[in-house]
């Protein structure tokens, strides 16, 4: 990553906030400040930067690898919702209500699984627990910098694009935490991998996380897989030969534009957002107006917000991309997940 005279003026600023950053950890580390551990499980699936490294996709391979053997529920802020305080989603949710995110866990898990809502994590957890005392596991959905509760087995993410230790703390780079907090991780997944990563690669990666995880910390590396486009209606046939609309509002849809171009899609028109960004009623008219006639095809964190807003014959011009994680090494992973939550499980009994 170059340096920009931009980052220099500002780098002043950002050893003030990892100063800051710094001693709170350092009071939690010393017990000034107290940090709760939960009677259930929790496994803590985070990073140390501000968005953009799939911890959706990997919330999603936990609860799939998971939700078939435990009782679990997933905890999230419910990032930018209109709401405050502990919400459970329920057939009346929206993603308005909880966030897109959690919109999106409910929509795909709620025949198995439990999506709760709130700011204060260690509140939450309570909560799920007064509320289902047979529950098993809580999955919290980016709570490694809230060091109030203390996870029971603790997930960090790392992008391979822009990993942590090559990153700097806001607003000279895009890290929230500092380096240093890597080593309260059990085990460290780098993120959008490409399929052809070399070896060489992988071990100058981990040798830069180790300089601040630890040299016994396990490293993993996964990917994105790309499914096949989807329709919002359930019913419409995507013509791949057909210029598209793309509409995004993630962090980094550069990934996804990437990838679109590579397996021929030819995007004639974009509309990018912010991530979380809230669509209106105004805002999706504007671009059914603009797209018309063309395919719009968004992203699946995106479709939750979008299609409730779409109603008719537009439904059908609107398609999805699905994805999911692949893991590799992923047997010694699961492994590592199943086995710690077994041991808990088993000395609680």
């Amino acid at each position: 990553m170059q340096t920009t005279l931009l980052q220099i003026l500002l780098f002043p600023f950002s050893v003030i906030m990892a100063c800051i950053i710094g001693v709170r950890n350092w009071l939690y580390d010393k017990q000034i400040l107290n940090s709760t551990r939960p009677d259930v499980f929790t496994i803590n699936v985070g990073n140390l930067n501000l968005g953009g490294t799939g911890k959706t996709p990997h919330v999603e391979y936990l609860v799939q690898l998971l939700a078939d053997k435990h009782k679990l529920s997933i905890l999230s802020r419910g990032y930018k919702r209109a709401t405050k305080g502990y919400v459970m989603a329920d057939e009346n949710a929206t993603a308005s209500t909880i966030g897109d995110e959690p919109m999106q866990y409910y929509l795909k898990f709620s025949h198995k699984i439990r999506v709760v809502v709130c700011e204060d994590r260690v509140t939450g957890v309570n909560q799920i627990q007064h509320q289902w005392p047979d529950n098993e596991l809580v999955i919290l959905d980016d709570a490694f910098q809230h060091r109030k509760i203390a996870a029971h087995l603790n997930l960090l993410l790392c992008d391979y694009n822009r990993p942590f230790f090559k990153d700097f703390m806001v607003p000279t780079g895009l890290l929230r935490d500092i380096r240093q907090s890597a080593r309260r991780a059990d085990a460290v997944i780098v993120t959008k991998c490409p399929d052809n990563i070399r070896q060489k690669t992988k071990k100058d990666i981990i040798n830069g996380i180790a300089k601040y995880a630890g040299a016994d910390k396990p490293v993993f590396f996964s990917g994105i897989r790309y499914k096949a486009v989807a329709s919002y209606a359930g019913k419409s046939v995507f013509n791949a030969q057909v210029p598209i609309t793309l509409v995004t509002a993630i962090a980094k849809p550069e990934v996804l534009v990437k990838h679109l171009k590579q397996h021929g899609f030819v995007i004639e028109q974009t509309f990018e957002y912010p991530d979380h960004f809230a669509f209106s009623g105004k805002e999706i008219s504007k671009i059914i107006d603009h797209s018309r006639p063309r395919q719009v095809v968004t992203t699946e964190k995106d479709m939750v917000k979008i299609k409730p807003l779409l109603s008719g014959q537009e439904l059908d011009r609107f398609f999805y991309v699905p994805i999911e994680v692949v893991i590799s090494d992923a047997d010694t992973f699961n492994e590592l997940i199943l086995a710690k939550v077994k041991g808990f499980i088993s000395k609680s009994i």
